[in-house]
């Protein structure tokens, strides 16, 4: 494998395509994105993309190249808790790379299934850490509105390869967000497919992006 490259791959949901320096925005839009332009330049950027409208549409397309109506995730799923999402058979990058002799890793929000059969360890990714749907669910605790008794409360889950079923684990939290991909040691990512889907509200803004 020491020949093939490692792949991170971060998928941002309501990011404009110019809101990156490294895509003429940066300043112009708000901040300096400096860490991603280091991504970019250290790797490749592409410059066509055409997103659906929503993300689980969007996530879904990414993941197996097809139009996400011929697998059943053509919109956001409302109220459903389990049972929906990519079906056993479909196949997607996670079970290809898989094949080729990766190791794939999915963490953040998966938002394209739930329930047996359907979690990112069933599509070829050996472990997943993140909400099962949308970061932006419930109120964040830091939130000076926020009601523990009264508002929703997301939860990350986890699973890994050969788990019958998710493990709850703690609330979710900006900490959380932020030291969640501190856990990818260089150990674990060499010679292996990273897939981190980021939320759809950022939690601060920096210019050290």
């Amino acid at each position: 494998m020491a020949d093939r490259p490692n792949v991170l791959f971060f998928h941002v949901d309501n990011l404009g395509f110019g809101e990156l320096s490294c895509y003429s925005g940066g300043p112009f839009r708000g901040a300096w994105t400096k860490r991603i332009d280091q991504f970019a330049e250290e790797g490749f950027r592409l410059t066509n993309y055409a997103p659906e409208a929503q993300c689980t549409p969007s996530r879904s397309a990414l993941l197996t190249g097809r139009h996400a109506v011929r697998s059943g995730t053509h919109s956001v799923p409302l109220g459903t808790s389990s049972g929906w999402g990519l079906v056993e058979w479909e196949e997607t990058l996670g079970d290809l790379l898989s094949s080729a002799g990766y190791a794939c890793a999915a963490y953040g929000k998966w938002h394209v299934g739930e329930g047996p059969g359907r979690w990112p360890t069933d599509k070829g990714f050996l472990e997943w850490y993140g909400p099962a749907r949308s970061y932006d669910e419930a109120l964040w605790a830091t939130d000076p509105w926020y009601d523990p008794h009264r508002d929703g409360v997301s939860r990350m889950l986890e699973i890994k390869r050969g788990d019958t079923e998710v493990t709850e684990r703690e609330q979710l939290t900006h900490d959380v967000r932020r030291t969640a991909m501190s856990n990818i040691s260089a150990e674990r990512i060499r010679s292996s497919v990273v897939r981190s889907p980021t939320p759809h509200r950022s939690s601060s803004t920096s210019t050290t992006h």
